[in-house]
């Protein structure tokens, strides 16, 4: 409860500093420090609201977002007595800031779940031709999914397999770069270590290595045409708090169900590599955006050694004259500026495939096996305007036999229709 409060606090210093800077005027010790005092105007700016100087070399951004959840779940087996939640998925508040020209900062902190999570902590350098040095708390360079910001997501939820796989926030620092050499590409390479808070038991750090690379052959100057594709690549040890162990789990892509029916822990491992590739692209309207992972474990003292994969395609069309733009700077989809006054309306379909499961050299199934599930999420996104927006997955899930989930929550070979609805603000 204390770092609770300490966090609020400063939240709440961090939102007022724009506030004063609006109005600040040269003192005695700005002369004696051979500065001046910058005057800020505030701005909304895309239906953000924005502190920026006139040079431009300062600027601060209010990011905020709330993304209320909830929906049912039927299943095809009555023993299954499963309890969907109502919930507030995000609360976020932060502060983008803008410093000096070549400098930027930005923290996030999420209030959900009636916690206080630290999610983007970090500083950047962007003095060098569009490139970017970033320390910090941040997400590693992984996985097109992964690195996509929830306010732009398609679906409700990234799919199984990144959501098993990907690193998630971890202390760091990262380095991208883009540009054109022929053809437009990404690169990216992160090296981290700790999640925030994860070390409790005083042991060493671990750490971890990703890094993408992406190249898009054809993109036209309109925007209307994109093709991309690319790679990734992680290697991480066992969190620190878990000594040799590592769990990987998943749920039914609807985090208001919040079940675990694919899951598998591991002991003595010394590290895991995943390697990706991913398709993506846009032709007016219509986008499209795939993925496959592979993730092989290496053990310790000659421990088992199993490997897993999976994957996801989706499709996404506007029913409106609306597209979904490519942002050539991260290598990925940018957010919705509907057209019309009636907003902007987009159906999109999404296959993914998610294997834990382990066999032995003849084919026979362990007893740790995690379990396979394949899903198809059908959904309807309304985009009323910038800052509001009304999400709907139909979500069919069909499980085998070894994705019984923790205590048995499933019985094996079952199969779920779940249906979500979103309301999202972001201001």
């Amino acid at each position: 409860m204390k770092n609770a409060k300490k966090l609020l606090a400063i939240a709440l210093m961090a939102l007022w500093l724009p506030a004063g800077a609006a109005v600040a005027q040269p003192s005695t010790d700005d002369a004696a420090l051979g500065q001046t005092a910058v005057d800020l105007d505030a701005k909304i700016k895309k239906s953000y609201l924005t502190f920026v100087s006139d040079d431009g070399n300062f600027r601060y951004k209010i990011d905020g977002r709330i993304m209320l959840d909830t929906g049912f779940v039927k299943n095809d087996d009555d023993n299954n007595d499963l309890n969907p939640n109502t919930e507030f998925r995000r609360v976020r508040l932060g502060i983008k800031a803008k410093m000096f020209q070549d400098w930027k900062g930005e923290f996030d902190i999420d209030f959900a779940e009636n916690e206080v999570d630290l999610k983007d902590m970090w500083m950047s350098y962007e003095g060098f031709e569009n490139t970017s040095i970033k320390i910090g708390n941040h997400k590693p360079a992984f996985s097109l999914n992964e690195v996509t910001t929830s306010r732009w997501a398609t679906f409700m939820e990234t799919s199984s397999v990144t959501d098993t796989f990907a690193p998630g926030r971890h202390i760091g620092v990262s380095a991208t770069n883009y540009g054109k050499l022929g053809i437009n590409y990404f690169a990216a390479a992160t090296l981290f270590g700790d999640e925030v808070n994860e070390n409790d038991n005083d042991e060493p750090s671990t750490y971890g290595f990703a890094t993408r690379l992406v190249a898009t052959p054809f993109m036209t100057e309109d925007g209307n045409f994109v093709l991309s594709l690319g790679g990734t690549y992680m290697r991480q040890t066992p969190k620190s708090d878990d000594g040799d162990e590592v769990k990987f789990k998943a749920g039914p892509e609807a985090h208001f169900l919040d079940y675990d029916f694919q899951r598998i822990t591991l002991d003595d491992v010394d590290y895991y590599d995943v390697y990706g590739a991913e398709l993506s692209g846009k032709y007016k309207r219509l986008s499209w955006q795939a993925e496959y992972m592979k993730n092989n474990v290496s053990a310790k003292n000659g421990g088992k050694e199993p490997e897993f994969d999976g994957y996801y395609v989706y499709v996404s069309y506007f029913l409106t004259d609306d597209q979904r733009p490519w942002d050539a700077g991260d290598a990925e989809f940018a957010g919705i500026v509907p057209t019309g006054k009636n907003g902007a309306w987009e159906i999109a379909l999404r296959y993914s495939n998610l294997d834990l499961n382990d066999f032995d050299e003849l084919g026979t199934a362990l007893n740790d096996n995690g379990g396979e599930a394949d899903a198809w999420t059908l959904a309807l996104n309304w985009y009323i305007n910038n800052n509001f927006m009304v999400k709907a997955n139909y979500i069919r899930t069909k499980y085998d036999e070894y994705a019984n989930g923790k205590n048995g929550s499933l019985n094996g070979d079952d199969t779920l229709d779940t249906f979500g609805m979103r309301f999202q603000f972001l201001f």
